[in-house]
């Protein structure tokens, strides 16, 4: 037997045993009611009171910080994916009135780094409104948490943009109706910390929402079709120039 045979035998052991040992971790991993891989809710990357989801997103836009409509009045539309359906709306219908910039995430207000992300946003540019939310991401925090980390985001806010208007913007209904209980908790958990804190507007957009039929106007559990978020947009701009 030639050297080459010899070391092309020997590689090709090599592989299958590589492959059979690969296969035995992968089997290892696999659970034993399902056959499907064992998952854990708990994060290997940090700690987090309301716990990861399994994908978390961050999206920031700032408009018009140089160009010729700078010096319009200058709204920071703060949420999630909600907010990230109308925004489009709101700055349609702001439009030479007044400039939108946005920032839509899944970080509940206790997720670490969420009031680093937050004033990321807040330093960018003066804002004469800030329009804030957050809780659909956060129906599984504890009440009481998520209380305290929406005060200290408002506080940040009144902080950072100590000249702003600050509208409070309530969660809006699920199609399921136990969550859309468990967002009215939060919802009157936020009006309690609104009204401590004093001097902050408020935008129901649970109340305007709530009375729809959800199987018109809902896309899915969360989201909203064209003619609901067109109706969110028109509310959210009314509040934004109302003073």
């Amino acid at each position: 037997m030639t050297r080459t045979t010899k070391t092309t035998e020997r590689a090709g052991a090599m592989k299958r045993f590589f492959v059979l040992a690969v296969a035995a971790l992968a089997g290892a991993a696999v659970a034993a009611g399902n056959g499907r891989p064992e998952e854990s809710a708990e994060c290997p990357v940090s700690a987090n009171m309301r716990g990861h989801e399994n994908t978390e997103w961050s999206i920031y836009y700032g408009y018009h910080l140089t160009d010729q409509n700078r010096r319009l009045p200058r709204v920071l539309l703060v949420g999630d994916s909600i907010c990230n359906g109308y925004q489009r709306g709101v700055v349609q219908i702001l439009e030479g009135k007044m400039n939108v910039s946005y920032w839509v995430s899944s970080y509940c207000v206790t997720s670490p780094g969420y009031l680093k992300r937050l004033a990321l946003c807040l330093d960018e540019a003066k804002y004469d409104v800030v329009h804030f939310n957050n809780g659909l991401h956060s129906l599984g925090t504890p009440t009481d948490d998520w209380a305290k980390g929406l005060e200290a985001a408002l506080r940040l806010i009144r902080e950072k943009q100590p000249s702003a208007r600050i509208i409070w913007t309530t969660s809006t209904p699920l199609k399921d109706a136990k969550r859309t209980e468990r967002a009215r908790a939060l919802n009157a958990a936020a009006a309690d910390v609104v009204k401590r804190l004093g001097g902050i507007a408020t935008d129901d957009l649970f109340a305007l929402l709530d009375p729809l039929d959800r199987e018109q106007n809902w896309s899915d559990t969360y989201h909203h079709n064209a003619p609901v978020r067109k109706k969110e947009a028109e509310q959210v701009a009314a509040s934004v120039m109302s003073r």
